[in-house]
């Protein structure tokens, strides 16, 4: 499937450069040339990588600002920072942000390419690993149409849209970690990794 690239700077002559390098190499481009374009784009559409200038019409880090939105939409989205004023702390602060390479121009397009294919492979790898522990996870099912355990699976749907912290107890073999995933699945957090801790490994003195 053909990936699809927003290019976000408000420089005319390089946003065009970097659609043309991309569109040669079968990408779908969209292109913004200013913070409220971008905007617009993003909340349109989320891409499936974006590259975006640092600083754009609206202030010196406001391509900063777009990489943190579009961070909170889904931060599975690769984001390429560039930057023909860059300093350390600037890709060093992209970084922390969630962005998935800092480059300085001017750059090559080799080298913006290489960038963009290892970002395409992360969205993929990263859509495999969901697909595959979706596919365990929901494999883990309550069967049973008994009155028990219609109250039990009642009583998952109600606790998976609290806040609060659940105790689950029983003996082993009991179904305590099947109850938790079903919580976990109902829950907010359903998106989130279900991380399975084994308490008889800790050290109590820790």
């Amino acid at each position: 499937m053909t990936k699809e690239i927003l290019v976000i700077d408000d420089n005319s002559d390089i946003r065009l450069l970097i659609s043309e390098i991309l569109r040669d190499k079968g990408f779908i481009v969209r292109e913004a040339a200013n913070f409220d374009q971008a905007l617009n784009e993003i909340n349109k559409k989320l891409p499936d990588v974006s590259i975006i200038d640092v600083k754009l019409d609206k202030g010196d880090n406001d391509g900063i600002e777009l990489l943190e939105h579009i961070k909170k939409i889904d931060d599975d989205v690769p984001v390429i920072m560039i930057s023909g004023h860059a300093n350390v702390q600037m890709a060093v602060d992209s970084l922390k942000l969630g962005a998935f390479e800092f480059i300085q121009k001017p750059f090559s397009p080799e080298r913006l390419l290489n960038f963009l294919n290892r970002a395409v492979e992360n969205v993929e790898l990263k859509k495999e690993k969901r697909a595959l522990e979706n596919k365990l996870f929901h494999s883990y099912d309550i069967i049973g149409k008994s009155q028990s355990i219609e109250k039990i699976k009642n009583l998952i749907i109600k606790l998976g849209n609290t806040e609060s912290r659940i105790f689950i107890s029983g003996p082993a073999g009991s179904g305590k970690e099947l109850v938790a995933r079903q919580i976990h699945k109902n829950s907010s957090r359903a998106k989130k990794p279900f991380v399975v801790v084994n308490g008889a490994l800790l050290d109590p003195q820790k």
